[in-house]
């Protein structure tokens, strides 16, 4: 689609023999805009950037707007998430005999993921789960260890925390695009951060703390800016985009749900 403005613009305005009209020059960027520019596709960017540039930076991603349908989670990480690009990243989606033959080729645990309706209708659930698969923009959830997609290795106890009687659950694996952070790399990352940024640090820590797990969101920044796109945390895994993620396009409902599906 995004051909068809360049398309009509070239030889078809020139045609009548009169002199062709100077391209208006694009207006200059704000400052804000550039540097939401430099972070766009790269994250890391940001720990180039001196105190003050990352300080307007996180500031501009803050007042960037967001989806009010329920694609979207209205919170800062989810900003970031867009702002950057990680939450447009797609996923590998694949059918059941193709994900199986995936799986064990790289010799990945399988991980699963609900979602409960937010409307008590089973097609909703189905919808955000299709959403994660093929959508243009991924929903970050919040949770204590940041926004993101959240990863259970147990199929049936996710069900039953998150998935709720009418809700429907997908399984996937983190495959090789997935930069996979531990509970050290998460305290390197947040510590070069707090010593790089110290003004960028304070701000995120003491102003975009508003959700219910607080700094605990903000582990996303940390470790996105150190390159990384997922977290292990030892029980549940999140990721920060779905280019590190391999999905089955199976979706079951609660009801279908048996344990390592």
């Amino acid at each position: 689609m995004g051909g068809r403005g360049g398309s009509m613009g070239g030889s078809h305005g020139m045609s009548g023999g009169g002199a062709a009209k100077a391209a208006t020059p694009a207006a200059p960027q704000t400052r804000e805009q550039q540097l939401l520019a430099q972070i766009k596709g790269n994250p890391a960017a940001l720990m180039q950037m001196s105190d003050q540039e990352a300080l307007d930076t996180i500031k501009a991603v803050a007042a960037q707007p967001i989806a009010t349908d329920r694609t979207q989670n209205d919170t800062f990480c989810q900003r970031w998430l867009n702002t950057t690009g990680l939450a447009n990243e797609m996923p590998e989606v694949l059918d059941d005999t193709a994900f199986g033959k995936a799986r064990r080729k790289a010799n990945a645990v399988k991980l699963y993921h609900s979602d409960t309706p937010y409307d008590g209708n089973a097609a909703t659930a189905v919808r955000t789960l299709n959403q994660l698969q093929t959508g243009k923009t991924a929903y970050a959830s919040f949770g204590v260890h940041g926004g993101g997609t959240y990863l259970d290795t147990d199929a049936t106890a996710n069900a039953l925390c998150y998935a709720g009687t009418n809700g429907s659950q997908v399984k996937m694996f983190l495959n090789s695009h997935a930069k996979i952070a531990n509970r050290n790399d998460l305290k390197r990352a947040q510590t070069d951060f707090q010593r790089k940024h110290p003004s960028t640090y304070s701000y995120l820590t003491n102003q975009l703390s508003s959700t219910q797990w607080g700094s605990n969101e903000l582990k996303t920044i940390w470790l996105t800016c150190a390159g990384y796109n997922a977290y292990d945390g030892g029980g549940y895994k999140v990721a920060y985009s779905r280019k590190a993620l391999t999905i089955c396009k199976t979706i079951k409902r609660r009801a279908q749900i048996t344990h390592n599906w």
